[in-house]
């Protein structure tokens, strides 16, 4: 398995929980904290990559892009929060970040801010 860069945000729900989510493989996780749902998140892309290289479906598994809506929000919210940023302002519980999958040399995948 290649290192691979997998994209990702977080969003603040209504009902006051924070989503994480990894756009390039279709995995979300739902915390009380935006930190916890970050970890839970970095948790299960781990989970994932173990299975999809233990199964040896890296070239149909990966990537594995949620759905175009979802991609929609995500540029919106990107969007949203660049302009709101030229004006002092932010998008309450929104952040982007991207995550690479580096393999270690013990063979072991561990994740890093890409």
């Amino acid at each position: 398995m290649q290192d691979m860069s997998f994209r990702c945000y977080t969003e603040k729900s209504p009902d006051g929980q924070y989503y994480a989510i990894c756009l390039d493989l279709n995995l979300a996780d739902k915390r009380e904290t935006v930190d916890a749902a970050v970890a839970a998140l970095d948790e299960s892309i781990l989970l994932y990559l173990a299975s999809v290289r233990a199964h040896g479906d890296e070239a149909t598994a990966i990537p594995r892009p949620a759905r175009q809506s979802e991609w929609l929000k995500y540029y919106g919210l990107l969007l949203a929060s660049v302009f709101l940023g030229l004006i002092g302002r932010r998008v309450d519980g929104f952040s982007a970040y991207a995550r690479q999958g580096i393999i270690t040399s013990t063979q072991e995948m561990r994740l890093a801010y890409a």
